[in-house]
């Protein structure tokens, strides 16, 4: 079919109800054909249907199906694409409006919210106090006003030239080491450290008012501080009764209770600073006195080979932590004995012929302060009064020089550092006569005597009688004019055999203690271990299992007991002592109370100690209703089974 071939102009329009329709127009040469088209269709950005272009021709009725079918299906489409739109839009509104609508739930509820007490909250309860949270969800917010309002419009040319008008100019950035060398900014330069100010390094000035008034201040303050310790001891004096009242060298109160508070290796610590915080405790477990550790400076870290005397700088602190610790002792009311050297001391230099018998620092002797018999160290003055010490130049006591000076030190470490007795080292070094001297010039509450002997053994076995042991130590005693009393090694041990079932050895054939503590009980100072028998040295430990019977033994005993350090902080034997201390105290034992010994046999051991404590050693059975001159009605206060039983009369 011969088709002829011509333009026309296809225009489409939209009605409001969103559906198109196009409506054709054909136009030539005042003409209106409304035959056969073929129509080409496109969609555009908008999915509205569009012919643009279109060139209609004379075609058979089958091409005009096909055009309008195609004109259907894009009308179509773009009804579909504008529903999904109208959808969205729905969608966008509504989750704007839930959103606006949680805001000012969340607002409302805020002040109830914040007001909830934690306690009243669940597990899952939030808590909304402020803070970042209150920027976002508060509609006065920078937050809620950007949402709503836009992003803040630009800062105006003319506000710009103002601000920058008033900035603080910094200099332009350099790029390279050349423009900042010849730039006329310089970088700050900050002072030296060692410049600056520093109150920690500041020094007072000389005259400065201020100054002085602030050190006066400390001084009244500390003297105050002395004044009212003074004052509180003697006023808890004056509440004692009239024996506990008086104070004898030889025997403080009566009712002294020692506690060794140092072992061997306590001088690898600052000692002072560990051992003042337990001032307290050992007082509330009722400990009367503390035994330090040697103060000065020594050639042995231990202490026990002194150098300069008045250098009290030694391995376990300072002589202000010395000071520190001794008057935490005395703020709990503990008496404070310092172990003093007055045995031997060790030279600062060499003589001519290289002996080491020249001393240095406040005390500085000569060959003439070291007696003439001790072999190693060629001293010129007179022949020892005791045994030689061979470790150190062994000063001579006779020489007056040596004694004053002596005398002046004790009563230096008494005033200026607040010791209040003595414990005496190496005494079989020289006359207890010296001793006396020294003790009535310084005058201390309590002094105690170190004289270790050893006892009579038999073919490995300790001899039954031991007089002779204690007697020696007896005589020393009385060399000092009972002015100290002195370790009652003689008892400690006995009792290292006598508590493995020989109990027998504990009464003598008068019916006595065996030790010093049967002839002179109130200068015999019992022990079981110290630093030199036990810790870790273990010159002469006491049996580890057996260690309980030792202490109840002589907590309950006449005498002077002292408790180790070690067995009552290490060991774990505090409560224990401590119950054993309480027991002594309810029956009022002393250091003069008499001893009834019941039974002393292999299987056990039966006292009475003055008038209201009985205790039983072992594990023989035994109890006060048993023994016919023990009257009145008694209670059992410490019940150890086969170790030991204490009774108190009720």
């Amino acid at each position: 079919m011969h088709v002829r071939r011509k333009k026309y102009s296809l225009t489409c329009t939209k009605h409001s109800n969103s559906k198109s329709f196009c409506r054709k127009s054909l136009h030539k040469s005042g003409y209106l054909y409304k035959s056969r088209a073929a129509v080409r269709c496109s969609m555009g950005d908008s999915g509205e249907a569009s012919i643009d272009n279109t060139i209609l021709e004379e075609v058979d009725e089958d091409d005009l199906i096909t055009a309008k079918k195609a004109l259907y299906e894009a009308k179509s489409r773009q009804e579909a694409l504008e529903n999904k739109m109208h959808q969205l839009l729905e969608e966008l509104a509504t989750s704007k409006h839930k959103q606006q609508e949680l805001l000012s739930i969340i607002m409302r509820n805020k002040m109830t919210v914040t007001k909830t007490p934690l306690d009243e909250m669940d597990e899952d309860g939030v808590m909304v106090n402020g803070g970042r949270l209150a920027l976002l969800i508060d509609d006065e917010s920078q937050k809620s006003k950007l949402i709503n309002n836009g992003p803040r419009r630009e800062i105006p040319d003319w506000m710009a030239r103002r601000i920058g008008s008033v900035r603080q100019k910094f200099p332009p950035r350099k790029i390279n080491y050349s423009e900042v060398n010849t730039s006329n900014f310089k970088s700050s330069e900050l002072p030296n450290p060692a410049e600056v100010w520093s109150i920690a390094q500041a020094k007072p000035k000389d005259g400065d008012t201020l100054t002085n008034h602030v050190m006066e201040k400390e001084v009244i303050q500390k003297k105050r501080k002395a004044l009212e310790r003074a004052l509180q001891r003697k006023t808890i004096q004056w509440q004692k009764t009239p024996e506990e009242i008086k104070l004898e060298p030889g025997t403080g109160t009566g009712r002294e209770i020692v506690f060794q508070g140092f072992n061997w290796e306590s001088c690898r610590k600052r000692w002072y600073l560990d051992l003042a915080p337990k001032a307290a405790d050992l007082s509330k477990c009722g400990i009367t006195s503390v035994w330090l550790p040697p103060p000065t400076e020594s050639v042995a870290p231990q202490g026990y080979m002194p150098s300069d005397l008045y250098n009290l700088n030694s391995s376990y602190g300072t002589q202000e932590e010395l000071k520190f610790c001794i008057e935490e002792m005395h703020n709990h009311h503990l008496l404070v004995l310092g172990d003093v050297v007055l045995n031997h001391r060790c030279a600062h230099k060499q003589s001519a012929n290289g002996v080491w018998n020249i001393f240095g620092g406040k005390l500085a002797w000569g060959p003439e302060a070291i007696v003439c018999d001790d072999p190693n160290f060629q001293g010129r003055g007179n022949p020892s009064s005791g045994d030689i010490f061979h470790a150190a130049p062994n000063i001579d006591h006779s020489q007056d020089f040596v004694r004053n000076d002596v005398k002046e030190w004790l009563n230096w470490l008494k005033n200026n550092i607040g010791y209040d007795g003595w414990r005496l080292d190496f005494v079989r070094g020289f006359s207890g006569e010296y001793v006396k001297e020294y003790i009535e010039s310084s005058n201390p509450a309590f002094a105690i005597g170190e004289y270790w002997d050893s006892l009579a053994y038999e073919g490995g076995d300790l001899c039954y009688n031991q007089d002779a042991h204690r007697q020696r130590v007896i005589n020393w005693i009385n060399a000092t004019g009972g002015t100290s009393s002195a370790f009652d090694v003689t008892t400690k041990g006995i009792l290292h055999s006598a508590l493995h079932n020989q109990y027998w050895r504990l009464i003598d054939p008068n019916g006595k203690p065996t030790g010093v503590m049967g002839w002179w009980p109130s200068r015999a100072v019992t022990f079981v271990e110290n630093h030199d028998t036990g810790s870790t040295q273990g010159h002469w430990p006491f049996p580890r299992d057996k260690l309980m019977q030792g202490y109840a033994y002589i907590l309950t005993h006449p005498g002077t007991p002292v408790i180790f350090y070690d067995h009552f902080y290490d060991f774990g034997l505090r409560d224990v002592i401590t119950e054993l201390i309480e027991a002594r105290k309810r029956a009022g034992i002393h250091c003069r109370s008499p001893v009834k010994i019941y039974h002393a046999n292999n299987d056990g051991y039966v006292a009475g100690i003055g008038e209201t404590l009985v205790m039983k050693l072992g594990h023989f059975d035994w109890n006060p209703s048993k023994e016919i001159d023990l009257d009145g009605s008694w209670q059992k206060f410490v019940d150890k089974g086969s170790d030991y039983q204490l009774w108190l009369r009720m």
